[in-house]
């Protein structure tokens, strides 16, 4: 019995270490304070999909629209299957390499640095890498699980997103109070996005040296700013500032201020992506 009771507490007790309460993540994440996750045969693919992540799905709360976001790596000759999900939005936003992008119409698209694509709840995609360079690329998911299907399949939006047909929109004093310009080219805007899509708005955004986006806060919209390349000084609700520069993440929920600005000696270059949260989006 004493055997029974000892081994039934170890295994009690591996179970609470394992699992990973839910808790509110930061605001600003810096690249080396990423966590590397590796996963393997992803989707019924092959090989390994190599990631760093900020924070990821399994200890999101059910309140946080944007439940994941990691820098990935697919090798030579790996690839993620072709798979849907069924209350997620998965974004994949090329950063470098090429490879092969699968949508849920059956086509198929060379992707290349700066694309962007989208699969929205019942829409399928797959990535596979060909060639000899690492593609590398940021995942980003957001929950959507009030998503009518049988209007998403009835009128199916564009899952893939060319580089060089981004449009073109830029905003003077960003966050109101910002200084000069903010460059952007955009897949899709909020303007333009409907009550069954979570994920708004995908930008590439580009700031000038010693300008910036005020700071500000959403109502009712998580703001994802994540780097890619120069330097530059992230403020968060508290007022505290934070040195961002390649691989920093930043997410500002409802409610939370956040603000960037160049403080370097080139361009900062970043991807802006927006979302609303399910309880939000639907107006609860």
């Amino acid at each position: 019995m004493r055997k029974l009771f000892a081994s039934l507490f170890i295994i009690a007790l591996i179970v609470s270490c394992s699992y990973a309460e839910p808790v509110k993540h930061g605001q600003c994440y810096t690249a080396s304070e990423l966590t590397e996750l590796n996963k393997e045969n992803v989707a019924g693919g092959k090989g390994t999909l190599y990631g760093e992540f900020a924070f990821t799905r399994d200890n999101a709360r059910d309140e946080d629209a944007i439940k994941e976001i990691g820098f990935m790596t697919l090798k030579k000759g790996d690839f993620i299957g072709t798979h849907s999900h069924a209350d997620n939005e998965d974004a994949y936003l090329i950063i470098s390499g090429n490879g092969i992008f699968t949508d849920g119409n059956g086509n198929a698209y060379v992707v290349h640095e700066g694309d962007m694509t989208i699969a929205r709840p019942g829409q399928a995609h797959g990535l596979a890498n060909l060639y000899d360079e690492d593609l590398v690329f940021l995942d980003i998911i957001a929950k959507n699980s009030g998503a009518d299907l049988k209007a998403i399949t009835a009128n199916p939006t564009p899952q893939y997103f060319p580089a060089e047909k981004l449009f073109v929109k830029n905003v003077e004093h960003a966050g109101g109070t910002g200084i000069g310009t903010l460059y952007g080219l955009f897949a899709f805007r909020r303007e333009q996005a409907d009550v069954n899509q979570a994920i708004k708005e995908i930008g590439l955004m580009t700031l000038k040296p010693g300008e910036s986006i005020g700071l500000h806060k959403h109502a009712d919209n998580e703001d994802t700013y994540i780097i890619l390349s120069g330097t530059g000084t992230f403020t968060d609700s508290e007022g505290n500032e934070f040195i961002v520069g390649p691989q920093s993440v930043t997410i500002a929920v409802a409610g939370e201020a956040h603000a960037l600005m160049n403080t370097g000696k080139e361009d900062l270059v970043f991807i802006d992506l927006i979302a609303k949260n399910d309880a939000l989006r639907k107006g609860e």
